[in-house]
């Protein structure tokens, strides 16, 4: 894909849901998979067994991280994308947890501390986090769900308060709490003798929430057509008072660029080096030296063309225009 800075527009907002990344969190038999399954054109990758009385989900059961890594494939084809416009994954820790197992395969360890120098914790967290992002980068929503867990802590008056939190992985949370855009915890409260599910989406001293959305009210009743309700008023107050672009539907990923071929781009390369350099007694050593420069800065050490692999065909791709510009300055 070429990138052109000229043709950027500005961002909008929509008021659809298509697009959004949420984290929802709460106790056992919250209502979390129901809300998430709730979502538009939704696909529930089942990490653990949540939805055997919610009836019409689109299911895939997770059992290792190998399975994930074929959805990934899949979630990229046209056919898919249309079918489906938000991925669930429930839950957040086993998926985790299965990432590490993962890892530990590809090094033959049993235990991910068995890796040196902790490489195996950061080879865990890329590899979670590439996985997620390119879950977002292809254009769909991503809900993420977790449990709730609290721990107790003293105040600055010295009185013991529960602090409630998601249940997750220190690195899993650090990759879920910067990509998603609102955070929510599923709390019960009584009114009037009736139990009522509410959803809390900005953080107290008691309590993690949080939401990027700056006028989303702080706690609706729990349930996807609140949410809707909720973010689209949030959007109205940000139109009304800071001018944002609005759109009533995000819209959805195209693909804009085919797989680059190596053997394309390495013809290319030649084709450039021969019209530039020039062959034989003829050559321009001092057009060879520039080029062997920008060779050199784009794969960190010096080599010939000829010499890079067809895993490299990003980086002789970004040599070619450097080429190509090079020859436009030749030309004038």
């Amino acid at each position: 894909m070429a990138i052109d800075l000229m043709a950027i527009q500005p961002s909008v907002v929509s008021r659809d849901l298509r697009g959004k990344f949420v984290m929802l969190y709460g106790k056992e038999k919250s209502g979390k998979t129901t809300a998430a399954c709730s979502f538009p054109k939704s696909l529930l990758l089942a990490f653990e067994k949540g939805y055997n009385a919610i009836g019409g989900v689109m299911a895939q059961d997770i059992t290792k991280w190998s399975d994930m890594k074929q959805v990934c494939r899949q979630l990229e084809k046209a056919e898919v994308r249309e079918r489906f416009s938000t991925v669930i994954i429930d839950t957040v820790p086993i998926a985790y947890d299965y990432v590490e197992q993962y890892v530990c395969a590809q090094n033959g360890v049993s235990k991910i501390s068995d890796i040196p120098w902790g490489g195996g914790f950061s080879q865990a967290k890329k590899e979670f986090e590439s996985t997620l992002r390119k879950i977002t980068q292809l254009g769909y929503g991503l809900v993420l769900i977790a449990h709730s867990a609290s721990r107790i802590e003293k105040d600055a008056n010295g009185s013991e308060v529960e602090i409630i939190s998601p249940d997750l992985p220190k690195r899993a949370a650090e990759i879920c709490n910067g990509l998603v855009d609102i955070i929510g915890y599923i709390g019960t409260e009584f009114v009037n003798g009736e139990n009522k599910r509410w959803l809390y989406t900005r953080e107290t001293p008691t309590l993690f929430a949080g939401s990027r959305f700056k006028y989303m009210p702080p706690k609706i009743p729990f349930g996807y057509d609140e949410l809707v309700k909720g973010i689209n008023e949030a959007i109205d107050k940000a139109e009304k008072l800071d001018g944002i672009s609005v759109v009533d539907k995000g819209q959805s990923w195209e693909k804009d660029e085919t797989p680059l071929d190596y053997i394309t781009v390495r013809n290319h390369a030649q084709d450039l080096w021969v019209k530039l350099v020039g062959t034989g007694e003829n050559a321009d050593a001092d057009m060879a030296r520039r080029i062997s420069k920008k060779i050199e800065m784009i794969f960190g050490h010096p080599m010939k063309l000829s010499e890079a692999t067809e895993d490299q065909v990003d980086l002789l791709n970004l040599v070619n225009l450097e080429m190509e510009d090079l020859l436009k300055e030749k030309s004038n």
